[in-house]
């Protein structure tokens, strides 16, 4: 019979001992699990929304909650700005897209986005954030494309009408738009980005639901003078350009530029960084309590087992091999402790990926391998093999001699 089946058999001897010890470890390693996944796959997600446009431009104001309101739609808008200074910076000879977005009203909490309907056929790297489900694209104002979420979530579509109320957040008290009503033409494919959680229109329907029955003035032929919008999202011919243009339009216009991948890299730095490594801190406490107990747990069976292991020795087992049995003992424990955790912090992921889909549309996938995560998991395992060093060596001090005169 082999050390690594003896050590096994030891083992579930203490079924209940050897269960404990292996979801306490299994709790530790499911929270570094998550921690790990979450940060990992969240910071990829708003990395890449934040680089599907370089600059952001909006109403002076926070840089962060101009480009979390505008491309994530997680925030207040900081204000609005003068339509010619959209059609200012659309005319740049650096700028190759230029897309405005008016917002303001909602509908079920989900905001009603004005914008124009070239931004529909936007498309970075092989991600296509507008394909349709089902439909066409807005053609005309009060025509609407809804997120997959919106869908969902409201029972909308194709053909249904709905009004939308004054402001971004549901409140009972708002400002309904009856006079407005939107009809549902296009369904967007689910895209795992912000924009499953938007509700798409013509920049000219944001403009005639707040004229307050003075539409007719304006009309639907275009856009005119003394029009706001909440910002414009701009694509430029190099990222190398993004600080340049950024620092000139700060410098030469009455509104603010932000770059949205540097807005979410400092916010993951300066915030989400100190709370993942407080989690973890906290992850690793767990592992190592585990690992304590782990040593009690393998020192109290080797005092139980004392006439085991010298009857072992009297059969011609060497105390390298005794010692190697306990260590394995450990080894076995922590080995199904990480196996349980990737379970117990993939059955989290899969949890909070329900909500982070429903708040921010970003799909977590479950837990997969990086390094980080091979590297956290190495260093589970070797808490667990030092915590059996202590048990191994009391076997193996094993007195063949006295244990066997006690049977």
């Amino acid at each position: 019979m082999s050390l690594w089946h003896i050590a096994w058999s030891y083992l579930w001897n203490r079924k209940l001992t050897t269960a404990l010890t292996v979801v306490s470890v299994a709790l530790g390693v499911s929270l570094i699990s998550a921690v790990l996944t979450l940060r990992d796959e969240t910071q990829r997600r708003f990395e890449e929304e934040g680089q599907a446009f370089d600059i952001v431009v909006g109403a002076k104001g926070n840089p962060l909650q101009l480009v979390l309101s505008t491309v994530y739609f997680l925030d207040a808008p900081t204000g609005n700005m003068d339509f010619e200074i959209f059609e200012t910076l659309k005319g740049h000879e650096d700028v190759v897209a230029a897309f405005p977005i008016g917002m303001g009203d909602s509908y079920g909490g989900y905001r009603i986005i004005g914008t124009t309907r070239d931004l529909m056929d936007f498309s970075y790297g092989e991600r296509a954030p507008y394909a349709l489900a089902s439909g066409r694209y807005f053609e005309a104002p009060f025509e609407a494309v809804v997120g997959a979420n919106v869908a969902q979530d409201t029972g909308l579509k194709m053909g249904d009408t709905f009004v939308g109320t004054h402001g971004l957040v549901n409140s009972a008290s708002a400002e309904v738009h009856d006079d407005f009503p939107y009809t549902v033409v296009g369904i967007l494919e689910r895209s795992g980005s912000p924009n499953d959680r938007g509700i798409f229109c013509d920049l000219q329907s944001v403009w005639n639901a707040h004229d307050h029955g003075h539409g007719e003035e304006h009309g639907e032929e275009g856009h005119h003078h003394g029009e706001e919008i909440t910002a414009a999202l701009i694509k430029l011919a190099s990222p190398a350009l993004r600080a340049e243009f950024k620092d000139g339009v700060n410098r030469t216009s009455n509104a603010m530029a932000a770059v949205p991948i540097w807005e979410i890299q400092k916010l993951y730095e300066q915030l989400l960084g100190t709370a993942k490594l407080v989690l973890l801190a906290i992850g690793y406490l767990v592992v190592a309590i585990s690992a304590l107990s782990i040593l009690i747990g393998l020192y109290m069976a080797i005092l139980q087992r004392k006439r085991d292991l010298a009857i072992m020795r009297a059969l011609g087992a060497t105390r390298g091999e005794i010692f190697g049995a306990v260590i394995i003992e450990a080894f076995w424990v922590s080995l199904l402790g990480i196996v349980l955790g990737w379970f117990l912090g993939a059955s989290v992921c899969a949890a909070l990926n329900s909500y982070l889909v429903a708040q921010i549309g970003f799909h977590v996938p479950p837990v997969r391998l990086s390094a980080d995560l091979v590297a956290a998991y190495s260093a589970v395992l070797l808490m667990g093999l030092l915590a059996g060093i202590l048990p191994a060596w009391q076997a193996y001090r094993t007195n063949v001699a006295r244990d066997l005169a006690e049977l």
